[in-house]
């Protein structure tokens, strides 16, 4: 079990039991290590977005570790996302176009 805590749509994700660190799905069988976590995504494209997605969110914020991630949406609406640590927390929105690119990225409060 990862000590990350991911939640996508409100349910427990991030491992080949519990669904895509991402999307939740369970199919496929890609594994990466994100945050110092061995985490599953069902194909490389969910995986590269959601890299591409935590790089963006921290970049020029005080988080320097991540305890929780909720990830509420999916891919043609664009997700709200909030990460937590003991400290901070920070909201956004993220939606990704062709090849794992971020479309539109807004801070949220």
């Amino acid at each position: 079990m990862n000590d990350l805590n991911i939640i996508v749509n409100g349910v427990r994700a991030g491992s080949k039991a519990t669904g895509c660190a991402l999307c939740g799905a369970t199919w496929g069988d890609h594994h990466e290590e994100i945050l110092g976590e061995d985490l599953f995504f069902c194909c490389d494209i969910c995986a590269a977005e959601f890299r591409n997605m935590i790089e963006k969110a921290l970049q020029n914020t005080p988080i320097n570790k991540i305890d929780e991630l909720r990830i509420n949406g999916n891919y043609r609406d664009g997700r709200h996302v909030v990460i937590n640590n003991e400290k901070n927390s920070l909201s956004f929105y993220v939606k990704f176009g062709p090849g794992a690119a971020i479309e539109e990225f807004r801070m949220e409060k």
